[in-house]
């Protein structure tokens, strides 16, 4: 049997192996990433689009840590949008439609080219522990390879079954191979799982449908990308997502073959995805809603096929056909790639710290869709995370653990780790009580810090970071220092924007904040000393625009962090908590809180029960000080 050693070895190349696998190298461990197959390398098997609201935070944060994700996007995009730009500053995201060629080429390069990482196209078949910890893994090609730490990434591919009607067979997605070895052997190790459910559209040639009949979007008119240190591109009218709906027609044809569906059968069973269900389950939850919108998508600058946002299904070929037709300008569309529902094996994320370390065995870290999340930028940031702490704990130093104030990594580990889930969590931006707080333009200001401190941002993109920090500090100043006062000049462009006149003298930071105001008037009441760039000048226009907004939040963040700051002992006894209701005292002891903050944020457990749990824990203190 072939055997080597390392310190980390990654289970996995999607898009969460792919981040774990280059942080914990680039962090100095030696790393292995083990994927069934290194051409699918971060696969994108759904809506081929990274981005949107929360998710696009999630890609902005990732590059803030040093992760690549916004990067490998900024190397695919076809085309690109701003979203929710109506609704504030909080939520507004990015969103691109990328090539997933070259999506999935970007991260090959990098891992094959990473220093201190190896990449080995086989398949992990056991996980092997010593004194009840991670020492190694088996594959299926007879390798031994032992390690202090293993980052299981197994997305959707544990025990995965496809589904297209009655038809089903074991399959990962898009036809790849599937794993049924090693739940088998997380099982044997006492992992907790479940199964679940999610669903793909058909795909279609481009050069078949009738584009006339659908509305077209195209990519902003201003140079755009996701990663900190990035070029702004313009991406033009090069490519469009094209806006259309079903047709009553459709809903005829779902009504004569609903019963086909393996979602009525009961062949499937597992929970789908709430926030995008498929076309069955619209049919089946909204039955009053004859139409729905779909948007058919670009996919790659190397074929024809096209995307049905929208329209995922796991129904017979013969009916998908069907309703393919039925679409307007669809009349003699061919389908490429049948749509299709898929079950999976998936691991119950409460098993996890906040670390996505296992709770009861040490060295297993668990990333990504495994964790029971959908999307790939869930994935992504979570395999960063994963991976940095892997490392970490090779090095013997403290993870690294992100507070719901802090970022949407944060929440989304925190919601994981302390509520669990039983169908595919996505992030929103509604789950964040903070969001004013971590918004897209302040990433960067949030956690730069911590990807500068575990080894993932060098030397040359701190030092532009510190440049751009610097201008936006001294214009905030400048603007906060400068004063406007009414004038015939100031009446006139006022004019011009549609704004509010200044009645008195006040700061240009206050007169920001007047209806109609934005900082292309500003600047040209007074011009800036150095120039900014766009998103410069974005932050420092929503900082000085929400300061009491911001200020507010900022206060109560820290008074939860409080909470949040007493940690409760590992094998607390909370038995000996007099006055905890039944309910509360299950869940706790299930749950094993890792601070009262989180114990508060467990359903069912009151802050009467908490202040309880707290009592307790200031006599056990005292007595031990004493």
């Amino acid at each position: 049997m072939f055997r080597d050693s390392y310190d980390v070895i990654v289970i996995g190349g999607g898009h969460a192996g792919c981040e774990a696998a280059l942080a914990s190298s680039r962090i100095g461990c030696k790393t292995l990433l083990l994927s069934l197959s290194i051409d699918n390398t971060a696969l994108m098997p759904c809506n081929p689009s990274i981005g949107g609201p929360a998710k696009g935070h999630l890609v902005r944060e990732v590059s803030a840590l040093g992760g690549e994700q916004a990067r490998a996007a900024d190397a695919s995009t076809l085309m690109i949008r701003w979203l929710n730009t109506s609704k504030g500053a909080a939520v507004r995201a990015l969103r691109a439609q990328c090539d997933p060629g070259q999506y999935s080429t970007y991260y090959r390069k990098l891992l094959t080219t990473q220093p201190s990482l190896d990449v080995n196209q086989d398949e992990a078949l056991t996980l092997l522990t010593e004194h009840g910890r991670i020492s190694g893994i088996l594959t299926r090609h007879g390798a031994h390879y032992t390690s202090r730490t293993v980052v299981l990434c197994g997305g959707v591919y544990l025990n995965g079954r496809v589904f297209v009607g009655d038809k089903s067979f074991p399959s990962g997605p898009m036809g790849q191979n599937n794993s049924q070895s090693l739940p088998k052997s997380l099982a044997n190790l006492g992992i907790s799982m479940g199964i679940m459910r999610t669903d793909t559209t058909p795909r279609l040639n481009i050069h078949t449908i009738d584009l006339s009949q659908a509305k077209p979007q195209f990519s902003e008119n201003e140079p755009l990308c996701f990663d900190l240190w990035g070029e702004p591109k313009l991406y033009g009218s090069g490519y469009a997502c094209y806006f259309s709906r079903t047709t009553e027609q459709t809903y005829a044809i779902l009504s004569r073959n609903i019963e086909r569906s393996p979602l009525v059968t009961g062949d499937v069973q597992a929970n789908g995805p709430r926030y995008c269900p498929s076309i069955e389950d619209k049919f089946l939850r909204f039955p009053d809603h004859v139409t729905h919108p779909i948007v058919f998508e670009p996919v790659s600058v190397n074929t024809n096929e096209v995307y049905v946002q929208n329209f995922s299904t796991s129904l017979p070929y013969d009916v998908q056909a069907e309703m393919v037709h039925s679409l307007p300008g669809c009349e003699r569309a061919k389908i490429i790639k049948p749509g299709y529902g898929i079950e999976y094996a998936y691991l119950l994320p409460d098993q996890l710290k906040h670390s996505l370390e296992n709770k009861n065995i040490p060295g297993l870290f668990c990333a990504g869709q495994v964790n029971g999340t959908s999307g790939y930028e869930e994935a992504a940031a979570q395999g960063l995370l994963a991976g940095v702490n892997a490392a970490l704990s090779v090095k013997g130093e403290e993870p690294l653990v992100l507070g719901r104030d802090e970022g949407y990594l944060g929440v989304l580990v925190d919601d994981l780790t302390t509520k669990s889930t039983d169908e595919p969590y996505r992030m929103l931006t509604g789950r964040c009580e903070h969001r004013l707080l971590l918004r897209w333009d302040n990433a960067a200001h949030r956690l730069a810090n911590y990807g500068r401190r575990v080894g993932l941002i060098d030397d040359s993109r701190w030092r532009e970071l510190e440049a751009r920090f610097g201008r936006e500090e001294r214009e905030t100043a400048r603007l906060r220092a400068e004063r406007v006062r009414p004038s015939p000049e100031v009446e006139g462009v006022c004019g011009e924007f549609g704004a509010e006149v200044p009645a008195e003298t006040m700061t240009l930071a206050e007169f920001l904040k007047h209806r109609g105001v934005n900082y292309a008037l500003i600047e040209r009441l007074s011009p800036p000393h150095e120039s900014l760039s766009a998103e410069e000048i974005s932050h420092v226009e929503t900082e000085l625009r929400y300061t009491g907004y911001l200020e507010r939040e900022a206060r109560v963040a820290q008074r939860m962090k409080g909470f949040d700051g007493v940690r409760i002992p590992e094998g607390f006894d909370y038995d000996s908590v007099k006055g905890l209701r039944a309910e509360c005292l299950q869940k706790l002891k299930h749950y094993r809180p890792e601070s009262l903050g989180q114990a508060l944020r467990i359903s069912g457990v009151t802050p009467v029960d908490v202040q309880l749990v707290s009592v307790i824990l200031v006599r056990n203190e005292r007595m031990n000080h004493e």
